[in-house]
């Protein structure tokens, strides 16, 4: 794979991951019933990184499972 496309296939996930994280941000905020307007951008920026943070991890753990039954090794 040339870097170019590497280059290109992470800044896809990133803004995946992103969008996400944004959607996540909106429906934890509605639970709360915070307004998201009300939020200065540093503080929304901190909750995005925050649901950022936990889609990585989850991905990171799905992808081990994934590989530990591949190999066989999984137990459920």
């Amino acid at each position: 794979m040339k870097l170019k496309n590497i280059k290109k296939l992470q800044t896809k996930i990133k803004t995946h991951i992103r969008k996400k994280a944004l959607l996540r941000t909106k429906a934890r905020l509605a639970e709360k019933g915070i307004d998201i307007n009300d939020l200065t951008k540093e503080e929304l920026e901190i909750i995005i990184k925050d649901e950022e943070d936990k889609l990585i991890g989850e991905y990171k753990n799905k992808t081990i499972m994934a590989l530990l039954v591949a190999l066989g090794i999984g137990s459920f």
